[in-house]
């Protein structure tokens, strides 16, 4: 999605392994950090990118907008694993925190 903060992709990724990380570093990898994970390439903070580019006697009557996020763009909506004591499968799912949700609704209003 465009968005006057800049291009971003909203997905959904299913892993296998569980490994410690894995989201984080493959999409990293690949050029497209999570938003908000600074430890692999991310920000912390997005600013507005159509203020951001004006002439300098703009900005000093409107100051780009800028968005901050205080934890990654991640969340577990649903998690599957097998009971320790009876191996029954569990399933577990949670929907979009509210705080990634808010976040959501203000990078896609114009």
């Amino acid at each position: 999605m465009a968005t006057r903060f800049g291009k971003f992709t909203l997905i959904e990724v299913r892993i296998e392994t569980g490994r410690t990380h894995q989201i984080r570093v493959h999409m990293a990898s690949i050029g497209h950090p999570v938003v908000g994970d600074t430890l692999y390439g991310g920000t912390a903070q997005l600013t507005e990118q159509d203020a951001a580019q004006t002439t300098r006697s703009v900005r000093k009557k409107k100051e780009p907008e800028r968005l901050k996020l205080d934890r990654n763009f991640l969340h577990a909506a649903k998690l599957e694993f097998a009971q320790p004591l009876t191996g029954k499968p569990l399933q577990l799912e949670a929907p979009l925190p509210g705080e990634l949700t808010a976040f959501l609704g203000r990078l896609e209003s114009v």
